[in-house]
């Protein structure tokens, strides 16, 4: 093995996962596996020091706040070490018994799988709320952030440094995603997730219906002498700070096994998330002395409770098609209750999902839900596979309107390819409508599916038809609701060409690829006319996508719909930012890390004229290539393409 090799990869990687978790909100791998890369860095860090990066995340909290307005916190903010077994535990524990020579006094406590914050009081008044970032400075929030259980007073009057975790409760969470779907608005993947969004709205209404409660799990600093952790817990609730009462104080291994296994039992039927139990040393002269690692306090350890797995039979297969025609297989379950909510269904996803779990009807098999979010099928019994099991068959034709359904080599999925299928025709207005779209607020998935089983809409463009006394006579409908829509869909009038576009739904045209589009033709008049070859030669549009689009434009339905979408007053041409112009004509693709987020420097060529590609193609004007830029670096060079820094790119602003 190339040990400084494999050091470069893990730490690229890991620091890509601590961004997703700490600052987009949306973590795109387990912690069990987050740790596991971890603990081999660490390994190999501890071989290998010479080959440790200077941007190793071992050295680190979190992941540095990409928003300007960061302050340093006043004490340094520490994550916790993970642990998934007792062993972990008694590990933990023999470390503090050879450091104080004695039996050690510990406490333990619900780990809330929610956003960390630092808040400050100051005589009596809440003088500030920060968020984690990377343990060092964090973002000033205190002007968004609003949290239902957190005293704008307090009783005490002398300085407080709290740590707590913000969260999101789950009922709450359940009904921001029913409104949110019911808005044609994308949902929030967990209540971590839409929490820690939560905390930066700066409409002050919205932010209060989002309900975010917090509990502080520690005192950073206090005026007052305090000898243990239990009591610091018991000085917060007592003038008046949201305390979790959830608590255990353990004088031995026995105690704390005992603890960890009763909080379990009850984890998934408390109002909140938890993902696990955190395990301190009580006495505080104690926590100095063991001091910190780089990373995490010698006195404390969080224990990670393993994702349930259920097992249930596998009752049958159904299929759903989606607005592209892709025909998803979908397990109908016996329905079993896992992580506090019943499941009696569970993407199988695509035939080769199917091959490769060997899953037949009638199997027993086991079932989690990824992130304790979506249920998903993760093994099968086959040894309890009984003699009438039968096998999965893939539907040669559509299951909504019984169209042949189209099979290629390289496409992972069935399609139905009938224009005038409900589900596609469904689906397409439910894109159209969507906030990245037409942003048509009101206008979601149960709403179009009212609407079109109603007849009264039978494709996106007919939603320009819709009357408001279409609408307020229907149940669960008003007069004020009906209007709202009707705004809605006026103002959706005044979205730009490029979104439209992408609107459109046309396959394999992302945002990405509508822009180019638009700004290429300028028009849907020029466009429409536009022949292969034109097609190919945007910057940034492959063979197949040209293909795909001339293919989508000539169909007759399809003339008729933009047609009647340029009646009603759409935007149909491009109209150029009135930024900056100095990249106006050159295209760019971005590789490696550069010092600010992708998405900074993106809006930057975006803003001065400039366009994205997707992928290196000989189309490509330059590739902005960042530390550990990798096999997009080898092909541009391979290409002839102009490769140029950081530096160079701002230069050219």
């Amino acid at each position: 093995m190339d040990y400084k090799e494999r050091i470069s990869y893990l730490t690229d990687l890991l620091n890509k996962y601590n961004k997703a978790y700490y600052i987009d909100n949306n973590p795109i791998v387990s912690d069990v596996e987050y740790d596991t890369l971890y603990k081999e860095l660490e390994q190999l860090e501890k071989d290998y020091p010479e080959f440790i990066q200077n941007n190793s995340p071992t050295k680190a909290v979190g992941a540095k706040e990409t928003l300007s307005k960061t302050i340093n916190h006043e004490i340094p903010m520490y994550s916790l070490d993970n642990s998934y077994s007792m062993e972990d535990i008694e590990e933990f524990y023999e470390r503090l018994y050879k450091m104080f020579g004695k039996d050690i006094e510990l406490t333990v406590e619900c780990k809330m799988d929610g956003a960390a914050l630092s808040v400050t009081y100051d005589n009596g008044r809440l003088l500030q709320v920060v968020t984690r970032g990377d343990g060092k400075s964090g973002e000033d929030i205190t002007n968004t952030a609003y949290i239902s259980n957190l005293p704008k007073e307090i009783s005490y009057k002398g300085k407080l440094i709290l740590r707590g975790e913000v969260f999101m409760p789950k009922e709450v969470f359940k009904e921001l995603n029913r409104k949110r779907g019911e808005m044609g608005q994308s949902l929030f993947a967990n209540p971590r997730n839409a929490a820690a969004g939560s905390l930066k709205l700066l409409d002050f209404k919205q932010a209060q219906s989002r309900m975010l409660e917090m509990f502080v799990y520690n005192l950073a600093y206090c005026d007052e002498n305090i000898s243990t952790h239990e009591e610091a817990l018991n000085f917060c609730r007592e003038i008046g700070l949201p305390v979790n009462n959830i608590f255990f104080k353990c004088s031995n291994l026995n105690m704390v096994e005992n603890a960890l296994s009763e909080i379990e039992n009850m984890r998934f039927s408390l109002p909140y998330d938890i993902d696990g139990a955190v395990i301190k040393v009580n006495n505080i002269d104690m926590q100095r002395q063991a001091g910190f690692t780089a990373k995490f306090p010698r006195w404390a350890i969080a224990y990670k409770y393993k994702a349930q797995q259920v097992s249930t039979i596998l009752e049958d297969v159904i299929f759903q098609v989606g607005r592209t025609g892709a025909v998803t297989p979908v397990a109908v379950l016996h329905p079993v209750l896992i992580s506090g909510s019943t499941v009696s269904r569970a993407s199988l996803h695509n035939e080769d999902e199917i091959k490769r779990l060997n899953i037949m009807i009638g199997d027993t098999v086991f079932i989690e839900k990824g992130g304790e979010i979506i249920p998903k099928v993760v093994s099968v019994q086959q040894s309890l596979r009984s003699d009438n099991a039968k096998e999965i068959i893939m539907p040669s034709n559509c299951p909504i309107c019984n169209s042949p359904l189209e099979v290629i080599e390289s496409d992972a999925k069935r399609r139905c390819v009938n224009p005038k299928c409900p589900a596609l025709i469904q689906g397409s207005i439910i894109h159209f409508a969507s906030r990245d779209a037409m942003d048509i607020k009101g206008l979601g998935e149960k709403v179009v599916e009212e609407l079109f089983n109603a007849h009264l809409i039978n494709n996106y463009a007919d939603i320009y038809e819709l009357k408001a006394e279409h609408l307020e006579d229907r149940e669960g409908w008003g007069k004020v609701s009906a209007e709202n829509l009707i705004e809605a869909v006026n103002e959706s009038k005044n979205i730009p060409f490029e979104r439209v576009l992408f609107a459109l739904g046309l396959r394999h045209v992302g945002i990405i690829a509508a822009r180019l589009l638009a700004e290429h033709f300028k028009s849907m008049d020029r466009l429409m006319n536009a022949t292969i070859n034109d097609l190919e030669n945007v910057k940034g549009i492959g063979k197949e996508t040209a293909v795909s689009i001339l293919k989508s434009l000539k169909d007759e339905n399809m003339n008729q719909i933009i047609t009647r979408l340029k009646d009603y007053g759409l935007q149909m041409e491009y109209v150029q930012s009135n930024t900056g112009a100095s990249l106006q004509g050159k295209s760019f693709l971005i590789t490696g890390t550069l010092d600010k987020p992708r998405k900074y420097y993106e809006e930057l060529i975006l803003a001065n004229g400039g366009s994205l590609l997707s992928g290196v193609s000989k189309n490509l004007d330059f590739l902005i290539a960042g530390e550990k830029a990798g096999s997009k670096l080898d092909k541009a060079n391979k290409l002839g393409v102009k490769v140029i820094s950081q530096d160079e790119f701002l230069s050219m602003i």
